[in-house]
């Protein structure tokens, strides 16, 4: 067991399986624009680093260069579509009242209205001591500025934090900060992918937090 004051989690693929309506509404989008449209697995690959990310790999190889408009038509129809499919992943609920006396945060790329709606949505913001989305800091994840500031914010030293995390951006994050990191199997890369991260913990279930973590 190791003890650790501050849990900084990912949302999307961690906490929150939102990725079938970020993929629906980028489809969306591409039929508005009068471009083709994707299918949700390759759509799936482009989730995880920002939206800027999202739509510049939408429009690969499209014929349209106006990522401007892209974004703009994006964030519509994902505002109309956010809780469609949305729903936590199984255990985090339980999880996160397990873990109660902790801080704990959430750091993502994703836009920070989006992250309070779904938490709204899903009446579970009050876990949540700060929520940092992707417009908040000069750069996103990988880039560990954001995690050094939820750091120093909660006066916690890296050695007293953990990061949680379901892609190969997370783990660099929290390398890239001396946070030590936990991959999770259930969202966007995979085991074999996490793998070659080398995270200090993988695991299957977030439940499993409660195993190695006081």
């Amino acid at each position: 067991m190791t003890s650790f004051q501050l849990l900084v989690f990912d949302f999307d693929g961690t906490l929150v399986d939102t990725k079938r309506d970020i993929a629906d509404s980028v489809n969306l989008t591409l039929e508005e624009l009068g471009l083709r449209t994707l299918d949700r697995d390759t759509l799936f690959t482009f989730i995880g680093k920002g939206v800027n990310h999202l739509m510049t790999r939408s429009l690969e190889g499209s014929g349209c260069d106006d990522l401007s408009r892209a974004i703009d038509v994006f964030m519509k129809h994902y505002e109309a579509h956010l809780m469609d499919q949305t729903c936590l992943f199984p255990n985090c609920r339980e999880t996160l009242q397990h873990f109660a006396r902790k801080e704990n945060t959430i750091l993502s790329n994703k836009p920070t209205q989006f992250i309070t709606r779904i938490l709204d949505a899903l009446d579970w913001r009050a876990p949540f001591s700060t929520i940092i989305g992707g417009d908040l800091m000069p750069e996103k994840k990988p880039d560990p500025g954001g995690l050094r500031h939820i750091l120093k914010q909660h006066g916690v030293r890296p050695e007293e934090a953990l990061m949680i995390g379901d892609s190969l951006v997370d783990v660099e994050t929290a390398k890239r900060a001396g946070v030590k990191v936990c991959g999770v199997t259930y969202g966007h890369a995979g085991r074999a992918s996490l793998e070659t991260a080398q995270p200090d913990w993988i695991i299957d279930d977030l439940a499993e937090l409660k195993q190695f973590v006081r």
